[in-house]
């Protein structure tokens, strides 16, 4: 399984769409600039076991902080997804991911990727202009995209709290433009019902999700990747299932620390 691909599915839950006209062209994005943040805060940490099939192959692990540039303050995630058990025996797997964002928009400043599988290595950053709607990359330099383009993980965190919190209708579509191991991507999430399901921590009620697929998606049916959010004002992802041809992968919480609110389903 390709790791790459893997960090892309757990925060992105996307279709992986090609660079397109249909990319290109301008979204709606939600503009509360201001709303509070009631989801998550610095110390959050959330722990994900990674199994293929019924053998445990990796942990993921995602941590929020805070850093200082010049005077201002912004968000810093850093997520390690890292082989684990019988897998770390024949691949040794390393994947860190860090996102910088504004702490009132959500917007990014700046993404690092920094890849070892095995023997390949790869490093990158990427700075956002969201002025300008340009992204500058180490590896291939400036690149126009659409206006609020996101990394894959400030996308996920500005979909828990600027997206998540609306009452959806049954299939109700939400896109945002990503940006990805130097592509853009249109990450559509179709909402597809609210329901309970059990978890480590009891039986909690959550918001399941599916990606919007087409034809040059690696899913072939709706229901190959889904993901289950809890239905409370932190909007974790507790759950994810991803069926590929090669194996079924279960992405499943199973610790976390320090959300934002205490009177939810994760206590």
């Amino acid at each position: 399984m390709n790791y790459k691909i893997l960090v892309f599915i757990l925060f992105s839950f996307i279709s992986l769409k090609s660079f397109s006209q249909d990319a290109e062209k301008e979204i709606n994005i939600v503009e509360n600039k201001y709303k509070v943040n009631t989801a998550f805060q610095p110390g959050e940490e959330l722990i994900y076991d990674l199994k293929y099939g019924v053998v445990k192959g990796g942990e993921l692990k995602i941590n929020v902080g805070l850093q200082q540039i010049g005077f201002d303050y912004y968000f810093h995630v850093v997520a390690i997804c890292y082989s684990t058990g019988v897998v770390s025996k024949f691949a040794h797997i390393y994947d860190i991911y860090e996102s910088i964002f504004d702490i009132t928009t959500g917007y990014p400043l700046q993404a690092v990727r920094n890849v070892t599988e095995n023997n390949y290595k790869r490093y990158n950053t990427d700075t956002f202009c969201q002025d300008s709607s340009v992204i500058y990359s180490m590896k291939s330099g400036r690149h126009e995209v659409p206006l609020h383009t996101f990394d894959i993980i400030s996308a996920f965190f500005y979909s828990r709290r600027f997206i998540f919190d609306k009452k959806y209708q049954k299939n109700e579509e939400m896109p945002l433009h990503t940006w990805f191991n130097e592509r853009l991507y249109l990450v559509k999430l179709k909402y597809k019902k609210t329901e309970i399901i059990k978890t480590d921590f009891g039986k909690i009620e959550c918001l399941k999700f599916v990606p919007v697929l087409d034809d040059k998606s690696v899913f072939k049916k709706e229901d190959d990747l889904e993901a289950w959010f809890t239905n409370d004002a932190n909007y974790v992802p507790v759950k994810i299932k991803i069926d590929m041809p090669i194996a079924s992968i279960r992405c499943q919480l199973i610790k976390y620390k320090n959300l934002k609110n205490n009177d939810g389903y994760l206590k």
